[in-house]
């Protein structure tokens, strides 16, 4: 008596879909390759200040460190946060009110909080892991801080305190300014001095200055600064290229991170980027403290490629 099976024979793709599978496998592939941290802040080269998603560009940074990382999904996951802000607001229309609910909220609630332990973890610097890991640097914590109250109607703004990120709240009072990165505390000029001090160990004093405004885009720059530096002492000279690339497209015509750019593709042996950015350098700033340095670097760079070495 013979088997009896309902199963069909399992069929191999046809060569026509293989070729479809592997098409399908080579675009996905040149996507992932061009979605990169540079290309995707590239889309906010030309941008005003003020169109600048923050979050949103933030997120685009972390790509150094997770290529595949997916940005809308991120943004639900603040949106979420930000609409259970909003819940407990209600409609209160009093600043100080809603100051205290979302600072309860994101620090009581929530969790958030500034890692003091471990501050110099590169982990700190990347929105999508301080979102999951409700820690981070000052910056990091304030840039959440900050996208969450633009939602919630405050008027508030970037600080960049040295040393110590800070958010300013305009108030119909006064300004306050806030520390997200403890709790959302609210400073003093006195307090201030003693991160002044802490930080600079009293070799540097207090400036009005310190409290202006600092624009979108700087703080973007200021994040990628912090990358690079913790890449740098780890020894990641392409990761900290990644970083610098793409702070050279958010301020193109800044002399000193160009040359800081040429450097490392010079290191990393990449002497046909070093010598485009000694170029772009020395058209920037010909006659600075620096320039004959790279012009005879710039010089150097042309003999090796002209000899082939």
């Amino acid at each position: 008596m013979g088997t009896c099976t309902d199963s069909q024979p399992t069929l191999l793709p046809s060569k026509e879909e293989r070729l479809v599978f592997l098409i399908i496998w080579i675009t996905q592939g040149l996507n992932y390759r061009i979605m990169n941290a540079q290309e995707f802040i590239s889309k906010y080269t030309d941008l005003p200040d003020n169109s600048i998603p923050l979050f949103k560009a933030s997120l685009g940074i972390a790509l150094i460190e997770y290529p595949k990382l997916d940005i809308d999904e991120q943004i639900a996951k603040l949106e979420e946060v930000t609409e259970d802000a909003k819940t407990r607001v209600g409609s209160t229309g009093d600043e100080d009110e809603v100051i205290n609910v979302l600072n309860t909220y994101l620090f009581d609630e929530l969790g958030f909080k500034g890692n003091s332990v471990d501050y110099y973890n590169p982990h700190n610097s990347l929105l999508n892991d301080v979102l999951e890991r409700r820690t981070g640097i000052p910056i990091t914590i304030s840039t959440i801080y900050l996208e969450v109250a633009w939602n919630l109607g405050l008027d508030v703004h970037g600080v960049g305190f040295p040393g110590h990120f800070l958010v300013g709240c305009k108030t119909r009072k006064e300004t306050k300014y806030l520390d997200p990165f403890n709790g959302g505390r609210q400073l003093d000029k006195l307090g201030m001095i003693k991160i002044l001090d802490r930080v600079y160990h009293g070799k540097l004093g207090f400036d009005e200055s310190f409290l202006r405004p600092v624009s979108k885009r700087m703080i973007l720059v200021r994040m990628l600064n912090n990358m690079r530096g913790n890449y740098l002492e780890n020894g990641n000279l392409r990761r900290a290229l990644d970083a610098i690339n793409c702070i050279t497209q958010l301020i193109p015509t800044s002399a000193p991170d160009m040359k800081d750019r040429g450097l490392l593709n010079y290191q990393l042996r990449n002497y046909d980027s070093a010598l485009q950015d000694f170029s772009t350098y020395l058209k920037l700033v010909p006659d600075g403290e620096e320039s004959d340095l790279i012009r005879k670097a710039l010089e150097d760079i042309q003999l090796m490629l002209r000899e082939g070495r």
